[in-house]
């Protein structure tokens, strides 16, 4: 049976790099058919209170089935995703690399792929709390 977690956190502050990767068509297209739905560029970052355990309902998706030179571009070989529900209104999709030992990238954060900009609809600012609900398998 599926159930929802709270896994509230707080809006940080990114490095651009996800936004400027989002703002690639294909890579949108790619995450929008496997998701249903269709996001808006960029991602909002948002430190978790601990880091995430990853449960059945989270999915593998290889760097080179996003693109080609995915991961020469982005030094990274994939990511892990889950669906979530942002404030309890916006769809979207939770994702970490899967390289835990990236420089700069804690285990506590996850990065946000929604349905709208996060910032505007909710006015968040870095230090906000936000609610981010896990589908759980």
């Amino acid at each position: 049976m599926l159930g929802q977690r709270d896994l509230s956190g707080v809006v940080e502050q990114g490095k651009g790099l996800g936004a400027g990767l989002m703002a690639d068509g294909a890579v949108r297209e790619k995450l929008e058919e496997l998701t249903g739905f269709s996001a808006e560029p960029g991602t909002l970052n948002v430190r978790m209170p601990q880091p995430l355990e990853r449960g059945p309902s989270w999915r593998y998706l290889a760097a080179e089935d996003i693109a080609p030179d995915w991961a020469t571009r982005t030094g990274q070989s994939g990511y892990f995703l889950v669906p979530v529900t942002v404030a309890r209104r916006y769809r979207g999709l939770a994702f970490q690399a899967v390289e835990p030992g990236e420089p700069g990238y804690p285990p506590d954060l996850i990065e946000l792929f929604c349905e709208a900009h996060l910032r505007t609809e909710l006015g968040l600012s870095d230090g906000d709390q936000v609610s981010v609900w896990l589908t759980d398998a």
